[in-house]
């Protein structure tokens, strides 16, 4: 019996220690045959922060400074262009540069003249009309010579897209999670730049720190350059540490914001047990902002998370059981926005895909042509947080439980089992923790498809 495949976006001096390693990942393939839940995921104390946090003396020593996080984060943004330095784009923008953005963030679909078998709720087919609707809807024929930028600040949760249209495109007529028109989730306080409109005026194209795409235009709050500006580099704010928090903003309204998302502040100061958070608020296309108190608690951190071994352990285990969600759909993460979430809580902003964030990592160790053996050695090797990298997955690397064994967390999507010569695809859609014998649909082992171990520090 073989293992299992964790599918994501892919945008889409060794001598005893490597006979060691070798003996190690031998006794992982002897106990890998059950093909059962508890088989994938670990439920024991190695999914617990304390686990990894009493085995690492050092667990509290910084990896880096505030300093260096911003250089790291520099670096990362001249390595890929998914990456957006918002403060200094351009303020005026050519009608093909915008043309080519809006084309270049359709993704698989640029090139493609049908919907294919797409399935809107409910099962309903995405007809040809539907689609030369949505691709209609980009507008680019109204894309001027020159385009002035306008600025905005998301003001709820809401959905970045690959075209302009309220249908959904799953592949999948029955099983509908995956959205292919899904590019990532936004969270409030978001600061955009607004490049164009679609032809219904419903969608706006705009540009984050992190992605490029659609959003509706009723989730984004219309200003001036300066006070956006504050959203960009606030000079007081809470970061959300837990996977998610729900901030009540008066009446039935709450507000969802993820883990890394950063809340400006009236002040550094608690006015009694809480702080005074400037919530955005969408009011006829303007920006307007409510002032709402945020008690302090272990759910916020007045400014960012050092960025220490054991906050990466205890900011991971923060999502185990949460649902995969793709492309940040069920108010989730899919596993490149999990990792990245960890991280912007420390101030270190990932791009949002996982081969984006391999291109852009800081160190990186390749794989190419190395032996399981020497596989697990390097893995060994990596600090506490690195990144693990294979095709269209990423994973963050928890350190050797007490056997040796290498473990990840990471958001999973789906895993195959073998029998008889027969591969069968079965969804966990799960954070979970995990070894690294686990085998794609062509029978090779995790470790054996890692592609690069990357890291920022």
């Amino acid at each position: 019996m073989g293992q299992y495949f964790f599918s994501d976006r892919q945008r889409r001096s060794l001598g005893k220690s490597v006979a060691f390693v070798a003996i190690t990942a031998l006794l992982i393939l002897l106990g890998a045959g059950n093909t059962s839940y508890a088989s994938i995921a670990i439920h024991d104390a190695r999914a617990t922060a304390d686990y990894w946090t009493e085995r690492n003396p050092n667990g509290e020593k910084l990896y880096l400074t505030r300093e260096q996080i911003v250089s790291v984060n520099q670096a990362m943004r001249e390595k890929t262009s998914s990456l957006t330095d918002l403060m200094n784009y351009p303020q005026r923008i050519e009608g093909a540069t915008l043309k080519e953005l809006i084309l270049s963030a359709q993704q698989d679909f640029r090139e493609e003249n049908t919907p294919g078998e797409h399935y809107d709720k409910g099962g309903v087919p995405i007809t040809q009309d539907d689609y030369d609707t949505a691709k209609e809807n980009c507008n680019l024929n109204s894309v001027s010579v020159k385009t002035d930028v306008r600025y905005g600040v998301v003001t709820m949760r809401t959905d970045m897209r690959l075209l302009p249209t309220p249908h959904y495109y799953y592949d999948d007529r029955d099983f509908q999670h995956y959205d292919d028109l899904q590019g990532t989730a936004l969270d409030p306080c978001e600061p955009v730049l607004v490049l164009h409109t679609s032809r219904d005026g419903a969608f706006v194209f705009a540009v984050g720190r992190y992605y490029k795409g659609w959003v509706s235009l009723g989730a984004i709050g219309f200003t001036d350059r300066e006070t956006w500006g504050k959203y960009v580099s606030p000079k007081n704010f809470l970061v959300v540490t837990d996977h998610k928090k729900k901030v009540h903003a008066g009446g039935a309204w709450d507000i969802l914001f993820q883990m890394g998302s950063t809340i400006p502040l009236k002040s550094a100061q608690l006015q009694g047990d809480a702080y005074q958070a400037i919530i955005p608020v969408e009011v006829n296309g303007c920006l307007s902002e409510s002032v709402v108190a945020i008690k302090a608690d272990n759910t916020t951190s007045l400014g960012y998370l050092p960025c220490t071994p054991n906050n990466f352990v205890r900011q991971s285990m923060k999502f185990l059981g949460d649902v995969y969600g793709w492309g940040g759909m069920e108010e989730s993460v899919d596993c490149s926005s999990y990792v990245q979430d960890v991280y912007r809580s420390m101030g270190i902003l990932l791009p949002r895909d996982a081969d984006q964030q391999e291109i852009a990592m800081k160190n990186s160790v390749s794989l190419a042509g190395l032996h399981t053996a020497v596989r697990y050695q390097k893995t060994a090797e990596a600090p506490v947080g690195a990144l693990l990298f294979k095709p269209g997955h990423v994973m963050l690397y928890l350190g050797r439980d007490a056997k040796g064994t290498p473990l990840a967390i990471h958001s999973a999507s789906s895993y195959f089992t073998f029998s008889g010569g027969e591969a069968k695809k079965h969804y966990i859609r799960k954070v979970l923790v995990s070894d690294l014998t686990y085998q794609n649909r062509k029978a090779i082992q995790t470790i054996d498809g890692m592609t690069s171990i990357g890291s920022c520090f």
